[in-house]
């Protein structure tokens, strides 16, 4: 662990002496976090560690009203005040947990959690670090119904990628992107257009460097590479059409449909899974019903199937909701991403990905 924590403390969030550091884990990640530690203490920032565990979640969300979850947390406020860089290291070892949770106290916690911690973390540009091998639990594997060997490798390899090819590829898609106006994206039931005009393109890498700071990117995921704009929220129309499965709150999402008609989402169709998370989007505050971002991915080690749809080499991502971070106009409690397989992306007309292969680098 202490190799992958030098990575992520020295080349990812670039750690200086001068940071304050909170890391934040789960027991089964407790190793990592102490490695993640090690390092930064060697080159003389400031560590907090700061344990979650599933019980602590299941009590705050079973005994806390849903008035006390919208309220912002000082602590969580306070923690978000004190860093400069933050590293979130996963997430519960069970997420069945989170089948327990209601609806409307889902929506509650997450209003709550985003005004605790996204306002105040753009206006101090603090660098965060989201590590999804983290994720790698056997109940979590057995939850989403995937191999976890197979899970552990992929996320190891996908890491593995150089952020330097990442950024070539995604500068290469970021001057395409960035000049364009249309976008139409076709597929298994997908048939969508809207428009990028004015929106400027972020490319992640799974690295916050000072040019990521400078265009307002503060954050990162490892493994990561894909490109990222905000779609003018008034300008979609058409349908999107989930064709992969997307793991959410400890189910397994196979079916979900949006219709959109300028910009707004009319129409939500989908599985049990699906219609769960309707049930937590109404209830979400903001523009939780407008389109929001586009994602096309980067990573040719990443694959489809398991929690990282979104970064795999010619996958395209639409995601609704809040999408202030990445350029748009939408301040909601609520975001959500699904990814297609296979699908065919046109930008004014000339094809950038068909049939899931990337063809414009």
């Amino acid at each position: 662990m202490s190799k992958l924590a030098a990575n992520l403390v020295q080349s990812c969030l670039r750690i200086r002496s001068e940071d304050n550091v909170t890391v934040f884990f789960y027991p089964h990640s407790l190793t990592l976090a102490e490695d993640i530690a090690a390092e930064c203490f060697k080159v003389g920032a400031d560590v907090l560690l700061n344990l979650y565990t599933d019980n602590y979640y299941s009590a705050y969300m079973r005994y806390l009203s849903e008035e006390s979850l919208r309220q912002p947390s000082v602590f969580c406020r306070g923690l978000t005040e004190l860093s400069t860089a933050q590293f979130s290291i996963g997430g519960p070892y069970d997420p069945a947990i989170y089948r327990r949770v209601s609806p409307e106290k889902m929506a509650a916690d997450s209003e709550g959690e985003t005004a605790a911690h996204w306002p105040l973390a753009k206006e101090r540009k603090l660098r965060t670090l989201y590590v999804a091998l983290g994720q790698v639990t056997r109940p979590r594997a057995r939850a989403y119904g995937f191999p976890l060997a197979a899970w552990e490798r992929m996320l190891r390899e996908a890491s593995s990628v150089k952020p330097e090819k990442l950024m070539a590829d995604g500068q290469r898609l970021a001057g395409i992107l960035d000049t364009a106006d249309r976008v139409r994206i076709r597929g298994d039931g997908t048939d969508v257009e809207f428009s990028i005009a004015g929106r400027k393109t972020l490319v992640r890498d799974g690295v916050v460097d000072d040019a990521d700071i400078e265009a307002g990117a503060f954050d990162a995921v490892t493994p990561d590479g894909a490109v990222v704009t905000s779609i003018v929220e008034t300008s979609a129309n058409g349908t999107v059409s989930l064709n992969v499965a997307q793991a959410w709150a400890g189910r397994s999402m196979r079916r979900l449909r949006w219709r959109f008609q300028d910009g707004r989402v009319v129409s939500w169709d989908g599985d049990a899974p699906a219609l769960a998370l309707k049930e937590q989007w109404e209830k979400a505050t903001g523009n939780r019903d407008r389109i929001g971002q586009l994602t096309i991915g980067l990573n040719p080690k990443a694959k489809f199937g398991f929690l990282q749809n979104s970064i795999v080499r010619g996958s395209v991502s639409i995601g609704i909701g809040a999408n202030d971070g990445v350029g748009g106009s939408n301040k909601s409690s609520f975001f959500f991403e699904h990814s297609l397989q296979g699908s065919t992306l046109e930008v004014d007309g000339k094809p950038l990905v068909v049939g899931g292969r990337l063809v414009a680098i």
